[in-house]
């Protein structure tokens, strides 16, 4: 074979036959379709192990970036080149190199994840370089890793454990990689991986191997089976997908569990679900991080934050930009309210620490960045004071006009607030261009969404500062304008009033929770006002300039709850009834509440909630709180817990039809104010208008 020749790889065959392959990093072949290059990639190690002299074969991944190109993925398959018979030839080739008895190393030089990890899954050992991570996100969109990954991780790592990693979606460090069994060595660097890959291969020169048919059921893989079902309600179809894969393997020859697996993957392929979710959770969060947001600022950098309020929300602000390295005065109005919000940093270290996710000098070095503090003189020269004192118009403009005179010349403030109305926030102070609003979600520190808000006078710099902070801090931004609740707010405020409406309908509480499930949601909406409390509900009413019928009856009801002691979970009562000592609650069954003799329609539950954030969803882009579509499906998702599989409001509208969800909602009218549609949509469907085309947004704004 001339080794000298491949358009996408570097072979090289050493004096002891032994022979690397590597990917060529030219520009060229990194436009290569996934496809294409893992079939050439196939043909090529199988004609090296064919040859008579090799003795063993080493590879690197053959996909130059080691991630998945998502989009050129669903596009060769969209498009036909290759379909299912493709799929299995080569998975079943590759994983049919055991048979040759030559043994085969694959090496890692940098993370290297999805598709590319599953390329060396097929190997016999694997080496990997410092810091690298692998892992199967595929599972986050919907989507599962093929390529053989049924098949060959069971071997590996056991069926529960190849369950759980091919459907948690999580990034695996060395350590727990090596632990796992996923890598067998580790280097220090590439040139050290192929002098241990060769030693390996020397020591075990082997014969033929026969692969099994079939292997028994793993205790408790049954059980696994039905939890990840139960916590995913079926809606993903990757994960679904991989169940009954990894379930129907167990009794399956090579060939029949390649071909199910091809089959499974290029179906789930077809799907829209994974599309809409890819769509949102990948290529909409690679472009709001995208550094080219900002690069009219240059190289600016934000060295100090002063932070109002050392709550839970202003603590866990403070933690992350400590931990971004950015030095932060954590004020509150006492010594001691200020000391335990560094507390409160101090704890999620201890925690980092004791799972060996930090040390104890990068602990020291992120708490030395938060000063506790009483005296609001210690914010001189912030570059950005956030305030996250309690929704009070006017604690809030105190606290901003005491603090004002402390940002340095060039500094900007934010409000970190739920709902109230950026502009008004504004008028207490003399530079309303220079303030913006900042909501970060609880718990700062795990929710991964900045909802920016642009007040009417907020000026571009500010909102490239903000951004550019929210980057720091390596959160997600959205862009959204000023008004009531903003976006995430006001449609979670939909979300929850659609459920008191129902209740108040006579539907019963345990139905509203479970089809709120059931449909995707994070958490049902009683429980989630149980969570806030009721008393925080009222609160966020009464800031609205005015409320409509279903929203002054939802008031009313969560006023005689509060009256009657069921304030929520830190009182014991709400729609739930709390036990301290079982930590555990019941749904309460309201005895003043008329009920529905007839079974109500859990379909019509299901998008009931649905589709009422995403008809305010509209209204939202209608009016230019939103500028796009994208930014109302990632703040659905990550910022209210909207659910997933739909891709976002907006995606689930597309599913569902705007013909007919317009006809759907106009259906629920008689529920209440909040399923008026606006006249501008019912033009949309009448032309059966896209908000997507695959993956390119089909809105223009006013020009519709």
């Amino acid at each position: 074979m001339n080794y000298n020749i491949h358009p996408f790889f570097d072979i090289q065959r050493d004096h002891q036959h032994i022979v690397t392959i590597k990917s060529l990093d030219d520009t060229a072949t990194n436009q290569t379709g996934i496809l294409d290059r893992i079939g050439a990639f196939v043909d090529l190690a199988t004609a090296v192990l064919h040859e008579k002299e090799v003795r063993g074969l080493i590879y690197s991944c053959p996909l130059n970036n080691k991630q998945t190109d998502y989009l050129q993925l669903f596009g060769q398959v969209s498009s036909d080149q290759f379909g299912t018979e493709m799929l299995s030839k080569i998975t079943l080739k590759a994983l049919q190199w055991k048979e040759l008895g030559k043994p085969i190393v694959s090496v890692l030089d940098t993370s290297c994840t999805g598709i590319g990890f599953a390329t060396m899954l097929w190997s016999d050992y694997r080496i990997a370089g410092p810091q690298v991570k692998t892992g199967f996100p595929e599972s986050k969109f919907g989507l599962f890793t093929g390529f053989g990954t049924t098949i060959r991780l069971p071997e590996i790592v056991g069926s529960t454990q190849a369950l759980n990693l091919l459907t948690q979606g999580k990034l695996i460090k060395n350590r727990e990689a090596l632990e796992l069994g996923l890598l067998n060595k580790e280097a220090t660097d590439f040139d050290h991986c192929l002098v241990l890959a060769k030693n390996w291969i020397l020591e075990h020169l082997k014969t033929a191997v026969t692969i099994s048919d079939t292997i028994g059921m793993p205790a408790g893989f049954q059980e696994t089976c039905s939890t990840i079902l139960k916590k995913t309600r079926g809606l993903l179809p990757g994960t679904n997908a991989v169940v009954e894969l990894l379930k129907s393997n167990l009794s399956l020859s090579l060939t029949e569990a390649a071909t199910a697996e091809a089959t499974q993957y290029h179906r789930v392929l077809t799907l829209l679900e994974p599309l809409q979710m890819v769509r949102t959770l990948y290529v909409g969060i690679l472009a709001a991080q995208d550094s080219n947001r900002i690069k009219s600022l240059g190289n600016y950098k934000v060295k100090k934050i002063g932070i109002l309020g050392a709550g839970m929300m202003g603590s866990g602000i403070a933690y992350e930009a400590a931990k971004a390295g950015i030095a932060v005065v954590l004020k509150d109005v006492n010594s001691t309210q200020a000391e335990l919000g560094k507390m409160y940093s101090i704890k999620l270290c201890d925690k980092l620490v004791a799972q060996g996710q930090i040390d104890s000098s990068q602990q020291q070095a992120l708490l030395s960045n938060i000063q506790p503090s009483d005296q609001v003189a210690d914010l001189i020269d912030s570059d950005l004071i956030i305030e996250a004192v309690f929704e009070d118009l006017e604690l809030k403009a105190e606290v901003t006009r005491q603090s004002l005179p402390y940002l340095n010349e060039n500094g900007f403030f934010a409000s970190n607030t739920t709902s109230l109305p950026i502009t008004g926030l504004a008028t207490a102070t003399d530079r309303p261009e220079r303030f913006i609003g900042m909501h970060f979600f609880s718990p700062v520190d795990r929710m991964p969404l900045v909802e920016i808000i642009c007040g009417a006078k907020t000026d571009q710099i500010t909102l490239q500062k903000a951004i550019a902070i929210a980057l720091r801090l390596n959160k997600i931004p959205i862009v959204v304008h000023d008004g009531p609740g903003f976006f995430t707010s006001r449609i979670f405020f939909n979300y929850l009033l659609e459920a008191i409406t129902m209740l108040l309908e006579g539907i019963p509480a345990h139905q509203i929770e479970e089809e709120a499930l059931r449909a995707g949601f994070a958490v049902g909406p009683l429980a989630v006002l149980d969570e806030i409390s009721l008393e925080l509900m009222l609160h966020v009413y009464d800031q609205f300039p005015a409320l409509h019928n279903a929203q002054r009856r939802a008031y009313a009801h969560l006023s005689k709850m509060i009256k009657n002691g069921r304030k929520g979970r830190k009182s014991g009562h709400g729609f739930y009834d709390y036990d301290s000592v079982s930590r555990t609650k019941t749904i309460w069954q309201n005895p003043n509440l008329f009920t529905s003799g007839e079974p109500q329609s859990a379909d019509v539950i299901r998008k009931r909630l649905l589709h009422v954030m995403a008809l305010d969803s509209y209204r939202c882009l209608e009016e230019g709180i939103l500028e796009q579509p994208m930014d109302g499906d990632i703040g659905s998702i990550l910022g209210v817990g909207y659910a997933a599989h739909t891709g976002g409001v907006f995606g689930h509208i597309d599913h569902t039809s705007l013909p007919i969800f317009v006809k759907e909602c106009q259906s629920f009218l008689s529920s209440g104010e909040q399923w008026e549609v606006p006249d501008s949509l019912q033009t949309l469907a009448d032309r059966n208008f896209k908000f997507y085309t695959d993956f390119d947004s089909n809105w223009v704004g006013s020009k519709i």
